[in-house]
């Protein structure tokens, strides 16, 4: 394919999925006028670069609610290119109505036209029986950039060796089996290991008291039996107790497992993460992906729009499977409607309806709940203590995420 001519659409995968399928030489981009705009240009000189993409853009404007306006900006494309010996083929899977209706009038001049068969999951070639696979594997990174934004800090850190993984997976366990509890034991160990998340100044070593009060006479008092659970999976060693259970001391296994123990959220995160990693489905996972609503132009750096007053958002495990980008965020209470607002403007802007939206939780949420019914009917889905506990969240992950 020589030339490939794409209806600018909302949807931002579609965008780029028959480029990214087909991967023409030329890709000229017909839209309204204020859709063009140059973070459009940005947004796709970066895909091409991430995608390994090798192809030139150009961008026509024009109104897409104006039949007679789109087929001549159409018909001015298809014969500029065949004058230069360019094949040219028109991608009809986004675009408004009107649009459609114009791209569809030229077959019969002998303009071929495609369009994507989400169930089926190929490109048709209208007028016959021709089809095309699609198969891709894109990053969350991706996703986020054809929706016009910018990943600012990517995912926490997972470059653990095996070893540390599996202290990771004991302490998920053990997480579960002491959620009620774990946040306030968190608060101690943060309070007993003031430094370890210090890149200068990380102190393993600890030795403190089994109960104190701060200077604002907050009481915070060592978990024994979660203390005990935590030197069973490998994650913190010479755990002591003195008789008369005064002071306690340990040594963290080390710096980054440290830096983890003391992070209350962490843990609900990182069982969605390795339950998604378990899987062959999920082209790419991250975790504590950082992103503003904007991408920069040639004028603009990234740490520039940062530091200004761009809308941002954290999402705690961001995946993809295929065509999918999946956005989740990890509650450790009874997710609330804001919870569920928040997670479905992420999914919106950066994936459109192809998208999927969840919120994982350590609470039940029976279907009696006030929340899932509004949940259901935002189309978020809701993945609470059950899964995590019979073992079959991925299972639950791979059913929710199939291409329907």
């Amino acid at each position: 394919m020589k030339t490939l001519i794409e209806l600018f659409d909302t949807e931002p995968i579609y965008n780029y999925l028959a480029a990214t399928v087909f991967k023409p030489q030329k890709v000229c981009f017909i839209g309204d006028y204020e859709s063009l705009d140059i973070d459009a240009v940005s947004a796709a000189k970066k895909y091409a670069s991430l995608t390994g993409l090798d192809c030139s853009f150009s961008f026509v404007a024009a109104d897409s609610n104006d039949f007679d306006e789109m087929r001549r900006k159409l018909g001015e494309v298809i014969r500029r290119e065949k004058e230069a010996g360019n094949e040219c083929t028109v991608d009809v899977t986004g675009g408004r109505d009107l649009a459609l209706v114009a791209a569809g009038s030229l077959i019969p001049e002998g303009t071929k036209v495609v369009f994507y068969d989400r169930k089926e999951n190929v490109f048709r070639f209208l007028g016959s029986e021709e089809t095309k696979q699609v198969n891709v594997s894109l990053t969350c990174e991706a996703f986020i950039t054809i929706a016009g934004g910018a990943i600012y800090s990517s995912s926490r850190n997972t470059d653990f060796d095996e070893n540390d993984w599996q202290i990771i997976r004991n302490v998920v366990r053990a997480y579960f089996e002491n959620r009620e509890v774990w946040n306030r034991f968190v608060k101690y160990l943060q309070q007993v290991s003031k430094g370890v998340s210090e890149k200068d100044s990380v102190n393993l070593e600890v030795n403190a008291p089994f109960y104190f009060e701060d200077s604002n006479g907050k009481s915070f008092t060592c978990n024994e039996s979660v203390m005990r659970e935590l030197e069973r999976t490998g994650a913190i060693k010479n755990l002591d107790f003195p008789q008369n259970r005064k002071r306690v001391s340990f040594r963290y296994a080390s710096a980054e497992l440290a830096n983890l123990l003391v992070n209350e959220g962490v843990w609900l995160e990182l069982a969605v993460y390795l339950a998604a990693m378990q899987s062959d489905k999920f082209d790419d996972v991250q975790t504590s992906v950082k992103f503003v609503w904007d991408i920069p132009n040639r004028n603009e750096s990234l740490s520039g729009i940062v530091a200004d007053s761009t809308p941002r958002n954290e999402v705690d495990v961001v995946m993809t499977r295929g065509v999918l980008p999946v956005f989740i965020s990890c509650k450790t209470r009874v997710p609330t409607n804001d919870d569920l607002n928040e997670i479905y403007a992420i999914k919106k802007k950066f994936g459109g309806d192809l998208a999927i939206g969840m919120v994982a939780t350590t609470k039940y949420v029976g279907r009696e709940f006030p929340v899932r019914e509004r949940a259901e009917e935002m189309g978020i889905y809701i993945i609470d203590e059950r899964y995590f506990e019979n073992g079959t969240i991925t299972k639950r992950l791979e059913r929710i995420t199939e291409l329907k």
